[in-house]
């Protein structure tokens, strides 16, 4: 009686069982409510603004909480003027992907999606229906979109209606490269295949260095930028998310016309956080700024602590994860190791292929606190090394 399309496999994890022991040092937390940040009262105390005693939809959201938005793009280094208009806020970037997904594709049409890569869009795609197609990234010491390899897949890919770029990418963090912008719209454009911008991550580089502007811009190619409060302000709880089109006016008003029916069917964006969002943004660099210490802080000493060890850390620019290469030996899998590591060790680290890594990786969350991190660090080596001797 159920839907095909829904016919997840639900048995038990054998790493999420073993991380239940008491011990277990958890590098892994994504939530940034539950690790200790200290967040400003900002934050909150305007969100029982009395204005909210009132219910005014608007199908993509208040136009003052637009222009909000609007400002916050338009802040960047060399960022291009945003329209409001072009602006749709929902209650989370899933929600967004899910409203541009209905947009743009009919049953058995394809999302192409970067690998390695984020598993919830898989989930995502099957919801609407949508087949995924993974493009490759490229690693040098650094990661790169590999465009030849892209080049062919759109040779012989049929229906493709959209490619997604993660920038920076989850869980390999590497921003956007220069060219790899102007390459998507030679090749998108002339396709009429839609480019899906996930930004999520993009205020949080792990280097003091100009950050790159935006990847909002006027192109040939039909444009949505997508991003929240989730991760830009910390504040998953307050359920805040948005899309901003831009491209070819005649593409985006026409899919404009056609996501404010979606988005006027759910109309999901809360009033109180809407009308909060001045506040929020102003508030929101001291909150970016806490946390990319920690950050910084965790990789500086990932770095440090592994840099004489068989365990390698592979470069990355941006975001709240990091990539652990560990020794290819005795046949141990990423899947294998993460299970020793917390059945031996009382580490929970995540392996690799849940984000179609190849090669015996596991990734580690930068937002664990820094003393939890040191612990599990430390028995994470020593674990290594014992299995090494």
């Amino acid at each position: 009686m159920f839907s095909r399309r829904t016919a997840w496999l639900t048995e038990p994890d054998p790493l999420a069982a073993a991380a239940t022991r008491r011990d277990t040092l958890d590098l892994t937390p994504s939530n940034p409510t539950a690790v200790g940040l200290t967040y400003p009262p900002a934050f909150y105390k305007t969100l029982a603004d009395e204005r909210s005693a009132h219910y005014t939809p608007d199908s993509f959201g208040l136009l003052a909480a637009r222009r909000t938005v609007a400002a916050y793009y338009e802040s960047r280094p060399h960022a291009h003027p945003v329209d409001p208009a072009a602006i749709g806020l929902c209650a989370s970037t899933s929600e967004a992907y899910s409203h541009l997904l209905a947009l743009l594709c009919d049953a058995g049409d394809v999302v192409l999606v970067p690998q390695p890569g984020y598993p919830l869009l898989n989930v995502l795609a099957e919801l609407a229906h949508a087949r995924l197609v993974a493009y490759p990234l490229l690693h040098d010491g650094t990661w790169s979109i590999d465009l030849d390899a892209l080049a062919d897949i759109l040779a012989t890919a049929p229906n493709v209606r959209a490619l997604v770029v993660v920038a920076p990418n989850n869980p390999t963090g590497n921003y956007l490269r220069p060219h790899e912008l102007p390459a998507l719209d030679a090749l998108l454009a002339p396709r009429g295949i839609a480019l899906l911008v996930d930004e999520v991550f993009h205020d949080y580089p792990l280097a003091p260095t100009d950050r790159p502007t935006t990847v909002a811009h006027t192109s040939a190619t039909l444009t949505f930028t997508l991003s929240g409060l989730s991760k830009i302000a910390a504040l998953p709880q307050l359920k805040l998310a948005w899309w901003l089109a831009q491209g070819p006016h005649p593409l985006v008003q026409a899919a404009l016309a056609r996501l404010e029916l979606i988005a006027d069917t759910f109309l999901s964006a809360s009033t109180p956080v809407q009308h909060a969002l001045p506040h929020i943004f102003a508030a929101m660099p001291a909150m970016q700024a806490q946390i990319s210490q920690r950050t910084r802080a965790n990789l500086a000493t990932l770095k440090k602590t592994c840099r004489p060890t068989a365990v390698s850390i592979l470069d990355v620019d941006a975001g709240w994860l990091t990539l652990l290469r560990l020794p290819d030996v005795h046949d141990l899998s990423d899947a294998a190791w993460a299970l020793r590591l917390v059945e031996r060790a009382g580490v929970l680290v995540q392996p690799g292929h849940l984000y179609g890594l190849a090669g015996v990786h596991v990734a580690v969350s930068l937002l664990t606190p820094e003393p939890i991190l040191k612990a599990g660090l430390d028995r994470l080596l020593a674990e290594v090394a014992a299995v090494l001797a």
